[in-house]
């Protein structure tokens, strides 16, 4: 009997595989990606420059048959692989309107690791050279959870329309700009472009529906900050790295820290998630039943970046004041910190309870994934 090699795991849902791929593709599809094995699924790691990494986790429930045996005193194991070959094995089969059942194969260092497809007719077999390892770079990529000074959770398919305004402008440098009106409770948070264009705006809805969460803390992770905004800025060309994660996400969890870090959750409802082609699959819908597996959470993904650099103080100024002059309209005078607010007359007393558009902040009850 043929020995078992360490790992093996064998599923049909290869379109959705190529989907997850895809949100790697802006960090360099011919570059070597990260790729680890655990008992709990596979993660695929890439890291640009020290100043952005994404890992991405599709867990054992994607697959019909998973299999791990780790070596002795490993929990797991890992191997780089180009992204660009994995992904031209995996959307030739992909076009094909019968049923394919992928294999993933690796037998630990040394090793190829191979892909086999199988269907009614014929089986493939791809074998791909493994790479010297070489660890990512997490200096300064890890969030310091007990500082921080921004978080905040925002529909997926809001953000990334914004994203792709802001590159359909030209957008240079991104600055985000966050507060919470003491007075109402109301949060405010937008994407202001720098470009050959000049300064332009992007205002995000600040409703509940699309806006669940939305919190500035004064650095402790804790204390609310009130009529004190958080400014930001991003290279933009860096920021558009996550267009394509935040196309497939259900929501988006937020979060900065005293450091200039950010990082970026991917949370997706697995009837939310949009194929790689974005049409229908050709294959028989009664090999997916319902579609994806039960039990299956659904593509998780994490970026972390750092900002540009700490923004310039004629910037910063800069933003504010357009900020005051936007939220001086009446439209949204309630944003006004306290000091720029005229005196409220008595009817504006009576009903400034009534002109609320619903948001209220969000409970501590978040998903499991964030």
């Amino acid at each position: 009997m043929t020995d078992l090699p360490e790992f093996y795991a064998t599923t049909v849902y290869i379109d959705h595989i190529v989907t997850a791929l895809n949100c790697l593709i802006p960090f360099g599809v011919k570059d070597e990606m990260l790729v680890t094995i655990t008992n709990d699924g596979l993660s695929f790691a890439r890291e640009n420059n020290h100043v952005i990494k994404i890992q991405l986790v599709l867990s054992r429930e994607l697959f019909q048959t998973f299999h791990y045996s780790p070596p002795e005193d490993a929990s797991e194991t890992r191997v780089s692989l180009r992204l660009d070959h994995v992904l031209d094995s995996l959307n030739i089969t992909n076009d094909r309107s019968d049923v394919i059942e992928c294999t993933l194969s690796y037998n630990g260092d040394g090793t190829p690791f191979i892909l086999i497809f199988e269907d009614s007719m014929i089986t493939e077999s791809v074998e791909y050279s493994t790479y010297l390892l070489k660890d990512l770079d997490n200096t300064g990529l890890v969030l310091d959870r007990s500082q921080l000074q921004f978080e905040c959770i925002i529909k997926g398919d809001v953000l990334y329309n914004a994203l792709h305004d802001l590159k359909e402008i030209g957008c240079k440098d991104c600055y985000f700009y966050a507060i919470i009106n003491e007075t109402t409770g109301k949060p405010l948070f937008a994407l202001i472009s720098k470009s050959q264009q000049g300064v332009s705006k992007i205002v995000l809805p600040n409703e509940r529906s699309i806006l669940e969460k939305f919190e500035i803390y004064a650095n402790d992770s804790s204390t609310i900050a009130y009529n004190q905004p958080m400014v930001t800025v991003f290279d933009y060309a860096m920021l558009d790295k996550i267009r394509a994660s935040a196309r497939i996400a259900s929501k988006i969890m937020i979060r900065r820290d005293l450091h200039g870090l950010m990082t970026v959750n991917i949370l997706n409802e697995t009837k939310d998630i949009l194929r790689s082609n974005d049409k229908e699959s050709k294959r028989p819908k009664s090999v997916f039943g319902n579609g994806l597996p039960t039990h299956y959470p659904g593509i998780i993904i994490e970026i972390s970046m750092l900002e540009k650099a700490l923004p310039e103080l004629l910037d910063v100024n800069e933003i504010k004041s357009m900020m005051l002059e936007f939220m001086g309209t009446d439209s949204a005078y309630s944003f006004l910190p306290a000091e720029h607010q005229q005196s409220k007359t008595a009817p504006y007393e009576n009903d400034k309870h009534d002109d609320s558009d619903g948001y209220e902040a969000a409970s501590q009850d978040l998903p499991l994934f964030f």
